[in-house]
């Protein structure tokens, strides 16, 4: 029975390595897996803060004409005030 014990022992071995790479082999596809997962996460993050700088911008640029606007608009009324005023100084002056 030596020969069948040393055979089972050899079988069990093989057995046990095979379970061992097939273990190995689950493992690297769930790395990859959780890899892929991850990857995709930050393009759609990137993506999610990109929109969101586009969105920013665009409401800048549009404060931004809107204060421009309102500097003209404040440069007229002051320009009109000046008007009166000096029309005011003037008559009462002549």
């Amino acid at each position: 029975m030596g020969d069948l014990d040393q055979a089972l022992r050899r079988l069990n071995a093989a057995l046990e390595a095979a379970e061992a790479a097939a273990t190995r082999a689950l493992d690297t596809v769930d790395a990859a897996r959780a890899r892929e997962e991850e990857l995709q996460a930050f393009a759609d993050d990137r993506q999610r803060l990109a929109d969101l700088l586009d969105l920013s911008a665009a409401k800048a640029e549009a404060s931004e004409a809107r204060h421009r606007t309102l500097e003209q608009e404040v440069g007229r009324r002051l320009d009109a005030a000046i008007g009166a005023v000096e029309s005011v100084l003037s008559e009462a002056g002549a």
